[in-house]
């Protein structure tokens, strides 16, 4: 064993031990060392140097060159003898520097300039002393530093991006420690409080005065974070009666290198327009647009609720199913933004006549249902429907003009929680329609029997669709005759139906379903067509004489059409008649209905020569001037009317009155639905001009009308 005082490496005098060390070191050595003379000649260099000029030469396409160089080749050589001479010059004049001033520099970064690598070293020179401290060259140590430099770049370059990104975000983005202060935030984020960005660094939340509940739920959100080390989101709002202001915080943990979490990224992002407009979709998804009423959805859902509240509180739950009676008329002569106008004043005054636990919705077109929920035992739902029939009763502004419209209302009624919503809806329909079938204008309540009239009432309006197709219809004619001397002047067209099942239907059991389905139109053109040509064929085999006419029935529809003048002149002239020997018969209520549209064509009728008669003009005698101003030629007293002339003498002078009336006026007057001879002596001392009914002859076939007017004696009760 060694002494312990023993040096570990023997030293000899002259300093071969360092300059072996010094030979191994620069000849293993990849870092670039160096020392020059005081002229800046090379004396000794590393392996490092050869390599870095090696490779330089190489680049520049020197390759044999580069392959020669050793150690040996730097000695006595300059940097003049190396690199371009301006890169040169600068080196020199550095190490002339540091011989003058005896300062070197240390750890110094610097671009390698000498060709296009683009080069990166750390490098640190000085004066070379002897042992006695005078300078007799320099020397310098340069390591290679690219990598680590380009490296740095790349991340400041990657930060410079991202804080750019951040910067420049719509969200709020700030960055909190781990005591939940902020070390950075953006401009928006320090606009969302009102500071500069400085001035939120080092500070949390609560300093800064936001309110308590937000900063309680940021902070929870944080904590969460940074103790589970996994995203969380929070959502908040602020302000509130007026505009109320929304925000979602997403916030996610910061980590270092090391994977420890040192804080937490939080995004603030402004959710109050999304908000906003979700409100707004969520609005229309249960919103009539038009009126802004509950819809179809909506309803059905409270309804659902209504019901299941009746588990928990016993009581009853009401449909009111309103239709407008005649809105398409209406909509049609008015034109849509007018009907729209009108379903809008529709909605606001059911609206004021429920309660505000009641549900009013539009179901599309003219159809709405109000829902009467938590109904007590001593609620009438009855009487909450004539109150909705009640809002009817003041006239609707349409404009400048005032219209009266009325509803047809359907009832149901129920204390049962288990009952279907559909089926529910479906019953207070079917007390609507039979509202409608009734009259119009009225309440009905659901009975269980109505649910077979409507299966019957579908079926009959699929064989109706078809049977205007197929052509199942056909005419009989019920003769006019003139008071005076009983002759036969004229006959009234009256459409059948031949059901193929059912058998021959009259017209009171289709005709409305006609008007409902939309099918008057092509049946009353072939009534029209129908009824012109039978008067035709009669005119070729019959002397009929002057005067003698032919009455069709048109529907209010018809007459305001504006086909309807041109289809009456089409056939007249396909069937050459004369405008004369046709006999429009409109109704009272029709007419003064839809006198705005009707005006036009009845002007156009009567300048076309063609007769107008009034038919069943009930209680409205009042208005007979009034409607003689149409071009009304012939009034028709109906069944009604003559079946009470019996009764006493005050409806003889109502009667009376009126043809008289009509007398002074030019009009003439039928009677109709004359039966009996008692019934015909009346109306021959009230004056009557013609006379039709089953005291004459109950509608007849063309053949036993034919038969008539050739003066044959067939019975006139067949048929």
């Amino acid at each position: 064993m060694d002494d312990v005082g023993a040096p570990i490496v023997p030293v000899t005098p002259d300093g071969h031990l360092e300059r072996v060390c010094l030979r191994n070191l620069l000849a293993s050595s990849d870092e670039a060392v160096y020392f020059k003379d005081l002229a800046n000649r090379f004396v000794l260099v590393s392996r490092g140097v050869v390599q870095h000029h090696a490779e330089r030469l190489a680049r520049l396409g020197r390759a044999e060159e580069a392959a020669r160089l050793g150690p040996e080749s730097f000695i006595g050589k300059t940097d003049m003898d190396l690199v371009d001479e301006p890169v040169a010059l600068c080196w020199m004049a550095e190490e002339q520097r540091m011989i003058e001033t005896g300062e070197g520099i240390t750890d110094v970064l610097e671009r390698d300039t000498t060709d296009n690598s683009g080069g990166w070293f750390r490098t640190s020179k000085g004066p070379l002393r002897d042992d006695d401290g005078r300078i007799i060259g320099t020397f310098g140590v340069s390591r290679d530093v690219t990598g680590q430099v380009r490296a740095e770049q790349a991340v400041a370059q990657r930060e410079a991006e991202l804080r750019a990104v951040v910067d420049s975000s719509p969200d709020a983005v700030g960055f909190y420690d781990r005591e939940l202060r902020y070390c950075y935030v953006n401009a928006k984020a320090a606009a969302m409080v009102g500071a500069t960005p400085e001035a939120l660094i080092g500070r949390t939340d609560a300093e800064l005065g936001r309110p308590d509940d937000v900063v309680a739920l940021v902070a929870a959100g944080l904590e969460r974070a940074l103790s589970t080390r996994q995203m969380c989101e929070v959502e908040y709002s602020v302000g509130g009666g007026g505009r109320k202001s929304w925000f979602q915080v997403r916030m996610v943990p910061h980590m270092d290198a090391e994977g420890s979490v040192v804080g937490v990224v939080a995004a603030t992002r402004d959710l109050t327009e999304l908000k906003e407009a979700q409100e707004v979709l969520a609005h229309q998804a249960l919103h009539d647009p038009l009126t802004g009423a509950a819809n179809r959805l909506a309803l059905m859902d409270h309804l659902q609720g209504a019901l299941a509240s009746l588990e928990r509180e016993p009581g009853r739950v009401a449909l009111l199913f309103i239709d407008l009676d005649n809105f398409k008329l209406i909509n049609d002569a008015r034109g849509h933004d007018a009907g729209d106008e009108l379903l809008v004043e529709v909605a606001g005054r059911l609206a004021q006549a429920t309660r505000g636990s009641d549900t009013v919705a539009r179901l599309g077109g003219d159809e709405f249902v109000v829902l009467l929920e938590r109904l007590s035992p001593s609620d009438d739902a009855y009487l909450f429907a004539d109150r909705v029939i009640a809002t009817f009763s003041d006239p609707f502004s349409l404009g400048d003009e005032r219209l009266r419209l009325t509803a047809s209302v359907g009832v149901v009624v129920t204390s049962d929680s288990r009952a279907e919503p559909g089926e529910l809806l479906r019953d207070a329909d079917l007390a609507m329609y039979r509202a409608k079938q009734k009259g119009r204008d009225r309440v009905e309540l659901f009975h269980p029997m109505l649910r077979g009239h409507a299966r019957a009432a579908k079926r009959l309006a699929a064989d109706l669709r078809k049977a205007v197709v197929e052509g199942q219809f056909f005419l009989l004619y019920q003769p006019l005759y003139a008071l005076g001397d009983t002759t036969l002047v004229g006959v009234e067209a009256l459409v059948r139906w031949r059901h193929p099942t059912i058998g021959v239907l009259g017209p009171e059991e289709f005709i409305s379903l006609a008007e409902e389905l939309d099918l008057i139109g092509a049946l009353g053109s072939w009534v029209l067509d129908e009824a012109c040509g039978q008067l035709a064929r009669w005119k070729a085999s019959l002397d009929l004489g002057p005067g003698f006419y032919m009455a069709v029935n048109v529907s209010t529809r018809q007459l305001a059409s504006s086909e309807f003048v041109g289809q009456v002149a089409a056939v007249l002239e396909a069937n050459q008649l004369g405008p004369g020997e046709l006999c429009l018969e409109i109704t009272e209520a029709g007419l003064l209905e839809e006198r705005a549209r009707c005006g036009e064509t009845l002007d156009a009728l009567v300048a076309m020569g063609a007769r107008l008669s009034l038919d069943d003009p009930g209680a409205g005698y009042s208005s007979l001037a009034y409607l003689h101003a149409f071009g009304v030629n012939t009034l028709k007293i109906g069944r009604g009317f003559v079946e009470r002339l019996g009764g006493g003498t005050a409806n003889a002078s109502v009667v009376a009155a009126v043809v008289a009336m009509a007398h002074a006026l030019g009009m003439s007057v039928v009677a109709e639905g004359v039966e009996t001879e008692s019934e015909l002596r009346k109306v021959t001392e009230l004056d009557c001009d013609e006379v039709q009914g089953f005291v004459f002859a109950k509608p007849l076939t063309a053949e036993v009308v034919a038969g008539l007017l050739a003066g044959q004696t067939g019975s006139a009760l067949t048929a």
